[in-house]
This record gives structure tokens, sequence and C-alpha cells, in this order.
């Protein structure tokens, strides 16, 4: 973050111990001079009313000019650990600074540091030569949940000379931190096909053991001579250059349900605000996820609400232009699967076609491809109708993180394999109750 050295604003000055029993000594004056007329007792009360708002005015006005960077170690943590940060603050008056102590402003997901004396910050005019106008400190912040949250403003607090008036500044911006959910490690998985170059490849290398793994094509102006393809070139009567054939990776589905339902407004909180039904149901969508990706596959999200996760856009092999899907290639996919799921929440379906939007990318596939759901609140209907895909689908795995006989019962009725997972269960626990066996994409290329 770029240091900020605009003027930010006090808020509202408040009086310290010393200060309060000031003022309320000042006013016990006054009436006493009211009682019993005496002058001097109205002096002195007035002058102890008015020391504490002259002290006021001169912490609101005299407001120290800072600018701060703030940097983490990690733009991305998982939640459960720590985040290291780092502040560099400088003073940019040309005058010394107060004492001031500091902490960062955080959200309750967030453990901070306390208050803590700033170092002292020279005149920025003299600090050419020995920076003495610039301070940094370090410190931990604990995340307890995922999310996407704001780390900042610094806030500086300081007294006036006296020690009547506290007041707190907000000084430069927030930055976000990214905190990704927890994984778990699923094992090695039986998806032995994904450790190859792809279903198609693969298929093309058992059935024609010598084939060539190069395609020719027209030649065009520019093309190199030394690509040329001469048996190409003699079997068409035309000049050809070869070309690679593009390697794949097999491809992999999963939905996951967001959509709050009838109950959006009456989930089951934790004492820290979040659902424990929808966060359990994000860690297993994580760690499926990244295992996939992990061993090979591309990865193709829908979602039952509107489109929250930004992978790769919805074209090519793993999705259909038009569709609001996401897709994640590996190797790197996984890390950006899990940074969309840090901010992924509950949202209402509105017009949102999960069942149709996994059809259509199901079918563009030759083989039947390995689908996982994991349902929480969604709309029966909707589901009733992804369950009616199985026979696109091998492996087909749906995870129940809600109670939901009715659903369940379509799923059941048409061959998925129905896991129940309890709310705050590890996603390793049930990926085993799930009894995941090889894919039919392995299973032709072994019968190949």
């Amino acid at each position: 973050m770029s240091a900020t050295r605009a003027r930010p604003a006090a808020q509202r000055p408040r009086p310290t111990w010393r200060g309060a029993g000031l003022a309320t000594a000042g006013a016990l004056a006054m009436v006493g001079a009211a009682l019993f007329g005496r002058v001097d007792l109205l002096v002195v009360g007035l002058v102890l009313l008015l020391l504490p708002l002259a002290a006021a005015i001169a912490v609101t006005v005299d407001r120290p000019w800072i600018s701060v960077t703030r940097v983490f170690e990690s733009d991305v943590v998982t939640a459960g650990e720590q985040a290291r940060v780092v502040v560099t603050v400088r003073n940019e008056a040309n005058r010394r600074a107060p004492s001031l102590r500091w902490r960062d402003a955080c959200p309750p997901a967030l453990t901070a540091s306390a208050l803590a004396p700033l170092p002292s910050l020279g005149e920025h005019a003299i600090a050419s030569r020995d920076r003495s106008d610039t301070a940094t400190v370090r410190y931990t912040l604990g995340t307890r949940m995922r999310g996407v949250f704001p780390v900042g403003p610094l806030l500086l607090e300081r007294t006036d000379p006296f020690g009547l008036v506290r007041c707190v500044y907000a000084v430069g911006a927030a930055k976000p931190l990214i905190v990704v959910p927890r994984i778990d490690d699923l094992g090695d998985g039986e998806f032995d096909v994904s450790r190859s170059e792809g279903y198609e490849h693969e298929l093309v290398k058992h059935s024609i053991p010598n084939a060539d793994e190069l395609i020719a094509r027209d030649y065009r102006p520019g093309d190199p001579l030394r690509r040329v393809h001469w048996r190409a070139t003699a079997r068409h009567d035309k000049l050809m250059v070869r070309q690679e054939e593009p390697r794949s990776n097999p491809e992999t589905w999963m939905l996951l349900d967001t959509d709050g339902g009838a109950r959006l407004e009456h989930r089951h909180l934790r004492h820290d605000g979040a659902d424990e039904r929808f966060e359990t149901a994000v860690d297993l969508a994580a760690s499926v996820g990244s295992h996939l990706i992990e061993q090979g596959y591309v990865l193709g999200v829908a979602e039952s609400a509107p489109l929250q996760l930004l992978g790769r856009a919805g074209t090519g092999r793993a999705g259909l232009a038009g569709l609001a899907v996401s897709a994640y290639d590996p190797p790197g996919g996984g890390n950006a699967l899990l940074i969309g799921l840090a901010a992924v929440e509950q949202r209402r379906r509105d017009n949102t076609d999960a069942a149709g939007v996994l059809g259509a990318a199901l079918r563009r596939n030759p083989q039947a491809v390995p689908t996982f759901v994991v349902v929480v609140d969604g709309d029966r209907d909707e589901l009733a109708a992804v369950a009616s895909l199985r026979m696109l689908c091998d492996p087909a795995v749906v995870f129940f993180v809600a109670e939901r006989p009715e659903v369940r019962e379509h799923f059941e009725r048409r061959g998925w394999t129905c896991v129940d997972v309890a709310p705050g269960e590890a996603p390793s626990v049930a990926w085993q109750r799930a009894g995941i066996r090889a894919g039919t994409a392995s299973a032709a290329v072994r019968r190949g």
C-alpha cells in the first residue's frame, strides 16, 4: 500500500479520569458560588471547566500529520493461522510528533494487538539525514474464519500535555487480508488417469501405440520450412506443416449449493456470526476441489445461486461460453479456487438455473465425468433436476451438509452416492465415507 498523506479526521475527544474529575470539581465550585455568593469559587469553577474544554479543542485542531504503509507477509492466509503485518509510520509535519499509542482497526473475526506506544517520530524537515521521522512496527493477526477482511486504518491515540482529554485519529486506508478455508489432505485417491496426459490423449496412445503426437495443418505464409510435414504433404498433395497437438487434462465438475433458500434470514449462526453448515460446505468444496486440481483435473464449478467464484471464464474444455461457471486449471488453479471461496456466501437463487448450467457442461464430454455436489439449503426442485443428470456423471457423489430427506430421495433413486456430513466434520472424513473409486475415464483407458 502506498503511503497516504491525506489529513485524517479525528474522532470525538473524550475526557480522561483526570479531565472528568476537574470538570466535576468545576461544576461543584460553580454551584457553591451560586449558593454562597462567592466570586472566587465562580472563577475557580470556570477555570476548572474550561481546562478540559481547551484541551479537547487543542487535540482536535492539532492533529498529527502521519502517513502509513502496511505490508502483509502474505496477502493470503489459511483460517486459523496468523498473519504477520509490518506497518511503517512516517511523520509528515515539520515538527516532532506528540507521544502516540497505536493499533490497527480490525473486524471481530481477526484478533489484533492492543494499544502499544509508537516510537518517537522526529521532524520531517531534517529526516533526510537520519530518517528519524519514520518508525516500523510489527505485529501478528489471529484469524478464526475465512473471509476477506479490511485491516486498518491505523488508530493513533494521544492525550493533551496535562492528560485531561484523550483523542483517537484514524490514519491511512484499510488493506484487505484474504483468509482462505482450511483444506484437508484427502490422500492419493484412485483417479489414476489424472496423472496421465489427459483422457483423450491417453485413449489415443493406448489404441494406436505408434501414433504421431503431432498433427498436420495447411501451410501459412511465415511458417518455417523445417516444420514441413512431408508425409502429410505427399498424402494431401499440398504443403502441410507440423503442429503439436495440445495435450488435455481430464475434467471434473462440482456444484456448490450457495442458495440460501427460504431460511436465509433464519440460519443457524455460530457465535462469530457464521452459519456452521455453510462453512462446513465451503471447507468441503475447498478440500475436494483442491485435491482434484492437484491430481491433474480441470475443475469446473457451478453454483445454485448467482455466480460468485471468479476462476477462468466458462469457455474452453471446462466450460461453455455464456454459462455461469468458473474453471480452474492445474497446477495453480487450487490457489485461485481457495481465494474465490474465501468470500463466498449464501445468496438468493433468483433466476439461476444450476441444473441447466451443469447439464450443458456435462453433455459436452463424450464420456461420463466425475461430478460432486455439495447440498445445503438449495431449492428442492432445482436439486432434483441436478439429480437427473446421473447418466452424465461417473463417479457421482453428493454431500449433504444439511438434513434434506426430500432431496436425498431423488439422488438415491437415480444412483448417486449420498454422503451425510455433520456440521463441523472434517472433509477428509466425508471423503473417506464417499468411498471414491476409479471413474469411467480410467476404465475406458484400460479397455483400450
